[in-house]
């Protein structure tokens, strides 16, 4: 259980090298930072400048080859696959550039999923989907699959699927990537709103309009931030 002065996530000198045909290839190269409580950052960076890595490592997807993540108060290479999987699960929301719902499941199926796989009885389940596709705006498209969507619509009941099991730490990866620049704006917006409720938000943009919404801004390249 983390105290409530506690730094959500803690990264000290954290490396991630990967072998690609023989080549050793860095993708993080001793990154130290920290993500607090009801805190909103932004990081921005070229391509390949291992943004997305270090959102992995954040939310406990990928470990470190070297060095330490805390997340949680937990180290996150010491936690075993189960333990990890249950505090993503938990504690953790993922927002991502190409949405990956479900085709086959329905809005409201989509968002329900982490709630199952958590265990909530059904009657709170109900409650919160209801709260969560009013939240977004899609109450009326509840029934709908992704495919008859459009890409704001698709991010949308995305995030309202992040938010299922009330996380701590949200995880946004390049989250108007795929949407007009209108769509975007309204994505931004709920982001803050969501950051304006408690939830402490790392997200990584190429979007400068997106990345001045945070409270702290970081760029990074060549596996490194400033």
């Amino acid at each position: 259980m983390i105290l409530m002065n506690e730094p959500i996530v803690q990264i000290t000198e954290a490396t991630r090298t990967y072998h690609l045909d023989g080549t050793a290839i860095s993708a993080l190269r001793g990154v130290t930072m920290e993500v607090r409580q009801e805190e909103f950052i932004s990081i921005a960076g070229p391509s390949g400048s291992g943004k997305s890595t270090l959102l992995h490592l954040m939310g406990g997807v990928d470990l470190p080859t070297t060095g330490e993540v805390r997340l949680f108060g937990n180290v996150t290479h010491r936690l075993t696959d189960r333990t990890l999987s249950n505090l993503r699960l938990l504690r953790v929301g993922f927002i991502f550039q190409r949405f990956f719902l479900l085709p086959m499941l329905t809005v409201e199926e989509n968002v329900l999923l982490p709630m199952l796989e958590a265990g909530l009885q059904a009657q709170r389940r109900g409650e919160r989907l209801e709260d969560l596709l009013s939240y977004v705006g899609l109450a009326h498209r509840r029934r709908h699959l992704p495919g008859q969507l459009s890409g704001g619509e698709m991010q949308r009941a995305a995030i309202a699927r992040a938010l299922a099991n009330r996380p701590h730490l949200l995880l946004a990866d390049e989250p108007t990537g795929e949407v007009d620049q209108q769509t975007g704006q309204q994505i931004g917006r709920l982001l803050q709103r969501i950051n304006g409720e408690g939830v402490a938000i790392v997200l990584v943009t190429h979007n400068p309009e997106l990345a001045a919404l945070a409270s702290t801004r970081l760029t990074m390249r060549d596996g490194l931030l400033s």
